[in-house]
């Protein structure tokens, strides 16, 4: 009866929180907040960017890498400028170098080292979803990848605030099963939640709960919500055939079949190694 009672308070303080809209976590650091505003200048260059960016060492030693990464230098030509490292990443592409590195920051803080198998694997799964999202939006003109990487790195951001809300139920957190079934069930509300109160786009946030927001109508065009209900798809279920592209909207839409999904995994991929090495 105490276990039902912990998680029935638990889940009871998760739905107030969200109700009164006091869902946060912790402010997106400076050097993201200004890119941010730089990408929603027209007149902002390369200059202006690296300027901004250059306050912060860590982050520019992770461009660097990330620029040099296969999967950005086909050409096998290193870059030791910041300005041209900048240029070859596109500037939405730094953003999300940014965001990556101060998400995984948030995963592995010393804080919630108690809770770190659940960080972990959330962070190793956003990092997967957000490098499949990217994959599958490649696949459709209309649709930016690199806002869906976006996506994908906040698709799971509700279950980092639940983990850590959970810091007050040790066992709660001790139960994997029933804990689990919590981050599943709320995940989506509570992401959703968290990616409007940063100010991101409203079809960033819708596309934190697909199964909200994805519109069976095959004929109207795929949004970011299409892209993860696909992205989950892929990254939960492989080429198993879980998966039924064929009867799958979202799937219809994105022009994903059975013969292309091979393509759309390989560039997955070759993005999630490129992350991965970057922010190694």
């Amino acid at each position: 009866m105490a276990q039902n009672n912990d998680e029935f308070r638990f889940v009871s303080l998760l739905a107030l929180e969200l109700d009164n809209g006091d869902i946060s976590l912790p402010s997106l650091p400076d050097v993201v907040l200004k890119i941010r505003k730089l990408l929603a200048d027209e007149n902002t260059d390369f200059e202006r960017l690296s300027r901004a960016i250059s306050m912060d060492p860590v982050l520019v030693s992770k461009l660097f890498i990330h620029a040099n990464s296969a999967f950005y230098n086909r050409a096998n030509v290193e870059i030791e400028s910041l300005e041209v490292a900048i240029s070859r990443l596109g500037i939405e592409a730094v953003r999300n170098t940014a965001m990556s590195l101060a998400m995984q920051q948030l995963y592995s803080s010393e804080k919630h080292s108690h809770a770190g198998q659940y960080l972990r694997g959330v962070w190793a799964r956003g990092m997967k979803l957000s490098s499949m999202a990217f994959a599958v939006a490649a696949r459709d003109p209309g649709l930016n990848n690199e806002t869906a990487f976006l996506c994908g790195l906040l698709n799971e951001v509700g279950k980092l605030y639940i983990i850590t809300k959970a810091e007050e139920f040790p066992d709660l957190l001790g139960r994997k099963s029933s804990f689990n079934q919590v981050l599943e069930k709320w995940n989506s509300q509570i992401s959703k939640s968290i990616i409007e109160s940063w100010g991101f786009p409203e079809e960033v946030a819708q596309s934190a709960d697909p199964v909200t927001y994805v519109d069976g109508d095959v004929d109207t065009p795929a949004t970011y919500a299409d892209v993860m209900a696909v992205a989950r798809g892929l990254v939960d279920f492989g080429q198993d055939g879980s998966l039924d592209f064929e009867a799958d909207p979202s799937c219809n839409k994105l022009k994903i079949t059975s013969d292309s999904v091979a393509g759309v995994m390989e560039s997955y991929r070759d993005k999630l190694q490129s992350m991965q090495q970057s922010l190694t």
